[in-house]
């Protein structure tokens, strides 16, 4: 096997270049995946000696990687033949024709063992156009110091999260502590955020039957409670609606926090040696809404593989992806790299003990929801900014959450022609 690193250079000449020089082309991120790719690579290489692949080093930074796909795709070259790309993209590159559907390459019952919500969002049309590679979610970390101090149970539901604040508050009586902290600034993580509110209280984006029901009377009731957190309840601090989530991360990680709702990346700097809450804090499934139990509060992201479907080696690609989102590979990819599976059955292997915060972490994506990128395709970075914009003005008191989110149903249904 031949793996070469590819600088970052102009796309479409260098791609073609590389194309003459080896069989496949994979175009992923060093950081993103970590030293999992080459390690993958190696072992890719011993089962198939007829499939030499070069390893292109694209950016790491999500706009500069899309830039360079959409140079190449919207030339036809042929190479990258597969390539690493953002949940959010697929839905769009898949619309564009940018992406090989995989129906035809990877049996079904393969791609039935991979989380299902994960899948949904690369579904489009019928066809699933990527596999996911490694995952990220929300997720609540707690104080358990501070609740076992006071008694209280780790909170499964909402009502039960509030009760606990209060009781913490109380108790501490500093007013620079705060029941609960998330990213609620105008970012894309504030409608993830938003979405995990919503599903928790049996609503959700689109209703049973498939309709827009931005404006349901669920997600009203929801969207209500986020604001009463802050406005009514006091919980939350004013700067809550300008936090990002490491901003979140470090009121909580200050001590300043009972709870905070974002990512699972910001475990590491707040179990850090260094960290003041280091050994006193935990995290579980985002609550649900009393009645609502098996509702899905784990918003998701992710990486994903897809093929060109301009590749001159689309089998052998397939067998790439394929390999690079199997079972083993997923695994080593957790015990060693610290990256999430996407397969569930990953998280039941004896071998991933040892990574005992994913497979923790591993639970709570049972109950996975992801953004409406793969339906809404191409129009989703609009959708996206209306529904943060509408959000934002009901948190910011700037309407009432009814008349939020009818405008944002009226403006969505727009955008998407509906």
């Amino acid at each position: 096997m031949n793996i070469k690193c590819l600088a970052l250079a102009a796309a479409v000449g260098l791609a073609a270049s590389a194309a003459s020089a080896e069989d496949l082309v994979l175009s992923i991120g060093s950081r993103g995946y970590g030293p999992t790719v080459e390690r993958d690579l190696k072992e890719f290489s011993k089962a198939n000696p007829d499939i030499n692949v070069e390893w292109n080093k694209v950016s790491d930074v999500p706009g500069e990687t899309r830039k360079l796909y959409v140079t190449s795709l919207t030339a036809r070259s042929p190479t990258p033949d597969v390539f690493a790309l953002d949940v959010i993209w697929v839905g769009e590159f898949a619309q564009r024709g940018w992406l090989q559907p995989l129906n035809d390459l990877i049996p079904k019952k393969e791609i039935d063992e991979f989380n299902p919500a994960l899948v949904s969002a690369a579904t489009v049309n019928g066809k699933v156009d990527a596999l996911p590679l490694y995952t990220d979610g929300i997720h609540l970390f707690y104080r358990k110091d501070l609740l076992e101090k006071y008694d209280l149970p780790v909170p499964k539901t909402w009502e039960q999260l509030v009760a606990d604040s209060k009781k913490i508050m109380d108790g501490e009586g500093n007013p620079q502590f705060h029941g609960f902290v998330s990213m609620w600034a105008k970012i894309e993580g504030l409608f993830m955020n938003w979405l995990a509110f919503v599903n928790g209280n049996g609503g959700g984006f689109y209703d049973a039957d498939g309709k827009l029901a931005i404006n349901s009377p669920a997600n009203i009731k929801a969207t209500q409670f986020m604001v009463d957190l802050l406005k009514k309840e006091r919980l939350a601090p004013d700067s809550i609606l300008n936090s990002r989530p490491d901003d979140a991360r470090t009121l909580f990680q200050q001590g300043r926090a009972a709870f905070l709702m974002v990512q699972g990346f910001v475990y590491e700097p707040l179990a850090a040696k260094d960290s003041p809450v280091a050994g006193k804090f935990d995290f579980t499934r985002v609550p649900y809404f009393e009645g609502h139990e098996d509702a899905n509060t784990t918003t998701v992201g992710g990486w994903f593989l897809g093929i060109n479907p301009n590749s001159k080696n689309k089998e052998a690609a397939a067998k790439l992806v394929s390999y690079f989102t199997g079972h083993d590979q997923q695994l080593s990819a957790a015990v060693k790299d610290n990256r999430a599976p996407t397969r569930p059955a990953v998280y039941k292997d004896p071998k991933i003990a040892s990574a005992e915060v994913l497979s923790k972490f591993g639970k709570d994506y049972n109950f996975s929801v992801v953004r409406p990128s793969a339906r809404t395709g191409k129009d989703y970075p609009r959708v996206s900014d209306v529904m943060q914009l509408e959000i934002t003005r009901a948190l910011h008191g700037e309407k009432s959450v009814e008349d939020a989110l009818n405008d944002a149903q009226k403006e969505v249904e727009q955008i998407l022609g509906q």
